[in-house]
């Protein structure tokens, strides 16, 4: 459990694998230009592809290979020159292809770049090329199994660790309530709502303060929640660099340049790898296969998808869930129960 909940943060950047994983799961997320399952297989073996490309020093024209963060225009044009392949045998690799393996690097170059990782984006300074067709933006969920696993490894102790206690609490709460990466990055102290319980003020609710009208709204914490919560907060003074850091689920470092992210906030990348850490161990777990995404969307998906086969109604999980209206669940029809998923097919286009 430990090893599992230790603080991971990449000031180096990360192997070629996991940056594709992260990219993968930013992707998932985004709303815009959404990375869809349809297309993930496609992603995974034009990216390793490219990294082929790269242990092989430009297809044996250099003498030693070139590391995914060092590589410069040159290489992605010589790349798309002579480095694609097509998965079809004595096939000749066409332009649309070309166009998606330089789409495909400008995209991930440019998460690459968001995080530090490398200094500029080497496939930026190609010429304009058409951008592939958009992919069907379909949810990704884990298995019963897989969450079943990760369920049982959430509720083991943590014996007293701080990062291990905090890791625990903020984990329960996406599992639990379904909420967004930003929202669980950006919850505060003041965020947490007490009630008198027996005697003793424990927690209660959330209080989650998003952008939109209907992102303000407040979750009632389940029985788990609580209890992570208040081990949590009971040792959280040794991990906050200062009294008046805000961050609930807070790391120890001190403030970003002005205008940044406030002292002691989460990035997004150490969420990403703090999730991907506890999917890896709980399919390892359940003897399964990885889940299609290793990311903090994923365990929203799948509570969302379980509410609405528990029989709770979509325009309910739409409101628990923060969403305009339940075409915000539409992305997760394929999952649903068939006389749940009608339920969600057949929503007005003009639904407000």
């Amino acid at each position: 459990m430990s090893e599992l909940f230790q603080e991971s943060i990449f000031k180096e950047p990360p192997s070629a694998e996991v940056l594709l994983d992260l990219w993968l799961d930013y992707g998932s997320s985004a709303d815009r230009d959404p990375i869809g399952l349809k297309g993930e297989p496609s992603y995974r073996y034009f990216w390793s592809t490219w990294t082929k490309y790269l242990k092989t020093g430009r297809n044996a024209e250099l003498p030693a290979p070139i590391e995914w963060h060092a590589v410069t225009s040159e290489d992605v044009v010589g790349f798309l020159t002579s480095g694609p392949e097509s998965r079809k045998e004595d096939t000749q690799v066409s332009d649309i292809t070309r166009r998606r393996y330089w789409r495909l690097l400008e995209r991930i170059y440019d998460f690459a770049l968001q995080q530090g990782w490398v200094s500029s984006n080497p496939a930026k300074a190609l010429e304009r090329m058409d951008t592939p067709p958009s992919e069907d933006p379909l949810g990704a969920i884990v298995t019963p199994k897989v969450w079943a696993a990760l369920s049982s490894i959430l509720l083991a102790p943590v014996d007293g660790d701080p990062i291990s206690a905090r890791n625990r609490a903020l984990l329960i709460c996406l599992t639990a309530m379904a909420l967004t990466p930003m929202e669980v990055r950006t919850l505060t102290l003041n965020s947490v709502l007490y009630a008198m319980d027996e005697g003793a003020e424990r927690p209660h609710q959330l209080q989650l303060d998003g952008p939109g009208k209907n992102q303000r709204r407040r979750v009632v914490l389940p029985t788990e929640a609580v209890a992570a919560l208040e081990d949590w907060l009971a040792i959280r003074p040794r991990v906050a660099s200062k009294p008046e850091v805000e961050s609930l689920f807070c790391t120890n470092r001190a403030a970003s340049r002005p205008g940044g992210k406030p002292a002691g906030q989460m990035t997004s990348v150490t969420l990403l790898l703090l999730v991907r850490d506890l999917l890896v161990a709980a399919a390892k777990t359940a003897g399964e296969p990885l889940p299609a995404r290793l990311g903090p969307q994923i365990l929203r998906n799948t509570r969302l998808v379980m509410w609405l086969n528990e029989g709770v109604p979509a325009s309910q999980v739409a409101v628990w869930a923060g969403l305009k209206n339940v075409k915000g669940l539409y992305h997760l029809r394929e999952h649903l129960n068939p006389e749940i998923r009608i339920t969600v097919k057949n929503v007005r286009d003009d639904e407000d």
